[in-house]
């Protein structure tokens, strides 16, 4: 193949040549496409074609022609010095504080003392900041997590989480309170404003009215889910945004009976979470919990709970921006998601995974199972492995992408059709267990991938 289409080449330009036409490009030198595609053509490698990065994306030019975009879920590169560098979130002491090595959003996490607990803020300057009643100890950091050990009262956690867009912060309680509590988290914003929403999220509105960035609502779940909230396990936070002297307050109250329910598994997390700005990527949604942006594992299929007691479905959404495509001619896509933890290894596991193509919006700060969207089977696949680990043991050969040829679903986006992502389900919904879970954007634990979509095209 390489060979053709070398002497194709050579053949137009001889051609051109003899007629006396000047060449297309006698006087003007390659673009930088161009250019990779010839040493493609005649080294017979792939070639990198930097002009075509972007944060989602980057592209290869194939030897016979074609080229590869090769496109996660959320942003996985960011411009520092004027070129395209991989995000990077892991945090680095830098002037008394902590930052992320590489991010989309500019960070900052305390290192210690009366400064801020985070500040996060956006390339218009918008900025929200949560700062601590009380100075806060020097945190503990590992990778992109920063933990503030009793922050919040003895055996309160402050745990302070940064992604490529923003940040998230739990309070994590190690043990059972001895009786009420109430969180008190002094809010400072620049260019917007944090409120509550009607349903009770909450949400930050700019100057203009515009919500910029919005959360699910605060909730609290226990740590019999395997770090996910399960059905029996997870209740929603009393939240309130109050105005006190002059400047915002976030108020969370957990529910006591539930905090004290003999069956609680601790430690309880709190999650309150929101980022700015708001990039709905990835999630999932099951038959008794909405989703919760900012986790690092999403999950679909069947799940029993632990007490025997009902079970959950569960489907993962998971969206690329499909602009390195549109228009072009697409010869072959493949949705990879990185399998962590299964209900058993190997091959054959179940009925497996169904991925699907997303025909209705879906928004992941206020997603549950009533009002997930609809999809539709053209073009689905069905994958049964399962790796990683189980509950009790890791998988021979551990964890690693799980592959579904999804070429149908991504000619539909290249013709037009709207992109709302692709949904992953049980193959079998009525399965007793069949469930996989995978590496969310926001995952950035050593070695793990984010969901990729790769797709071959002609231009």
């Amino acid at each position: 193949m390489k060979s053709t289409v070398g002497k194709l080449a050579l053949g137009v330009a001889a051609v051109t040549a003899l007629s006396g036409v000047p060449t297309a490009h006698a006087a003007t030198p390659p673009t930088a496409v161009e250019a990779a595609t010839a040493e493609a053509a005649k080294t017979g490698r792939a070639v990198p074609v930097p002009s075509l990065t972007d944060e989602n994306s980057t592209t290869v030019a194939n030897p016979d022609g074609t080229y590869t975009a090769t496109i996660t879920s959320g942003p996985s590169n960011v411009k520092q010095g004027g070129r395209w560098v991989p995000i990077d979130t892991s945090l680095v002491a830098e002037g008394g504080v902590l930052r992320p090595k590489a991010a989309k959003a500019r960070i900052e996490v305390s290192g210690g003392g009366e400064g801020p607990l985070a500040t996060m803020a956006d390339e218009h300057g918008r900025t929200f900041s949560l700062r601590w009643p009380t100075a806060l100890p020097a945190p503990r950091v590992q990778d992109n997590v920063a933990t503030f050990a009793d922050a919040a009262g003895p055996g309160a956690d402050l745990v302070v989480t940064v992604l490529p867009t923003g940040f998230r912060h739990d309070v994590v309680l190690r043990t059972k309170p001895a009786g009420p509590i109430e969180l008190r988290i002094p809010v400072r914003t620049e260019g917007v404003e944090l409120s509550e929403a009607a349903d009770g999220r909450l949400q930050l509105k700019s100057d203009s009215g515009e919500v910029v960035a919005a959360g699910a609502r605060p909730v609290m779940w226990d740590a019999g889910g395997h770090g996910k909230p399960r059905g029996d396990a997870v209740a929603p936070v009393d939240a309130a945004v109050r105005t006190e002297n002059g400047a915002k307050v976030l108020v969370l109250k957990p529910d006591e009976a539930f905090l004290s329910a003999p069956e609680r598994v601790y430690p309880v997390t709190v999650d309150p979470t929101i980022t700015l700005p708001g990039v709905e990527v990835d999630t999932d949604v099951a038959t008794s919990w909405a989703s919760h942006p900012g986790d690092p594992m999403i999950i679909a299929g069947t799940m029993p709970w632990e007490n025997g007691q009902g079970g959950d479905v569960m489907r993962s959404l998971v969206r690329f921006d499909t602009a390195a495509f549109t228009g072009k001619r697409v010869l072959g896509a493949a949705l990879a998601m990185w399998n962590v933890e299964t209900n058993a290894c190997g091959l054959r596991v179940g009925s497996g995974l169904t991925a699907e193509r997303v025909t209705g919006p879906w928004d992941e700060n206020n997603l549950n199972w009533d009002n997930k969207p609809a999809t539709v089977t053209a073009g689905s696949s069905t994958v049964r492995a399962g790796r990683g680990r189980t509950w009790t043991e890791p998988c021979a050969g551990g964890a690693g992408f799980l592959t579904w040829g999804v070429t149908g679903i991504a000619q539909a986006w290249a013709k037009g059709a709207p992109n709302h992502g692709i949904q992953l389900r049980g193959a079998d919904e009525n399965e007793a267990t069949n469930w996989r879970a995978f590496a969310a954007s926001e995952n950035k634990e050593e070695g793990v991938k984010p969901p990729t979509l790769a797709v071959v095209y002609s231009r």
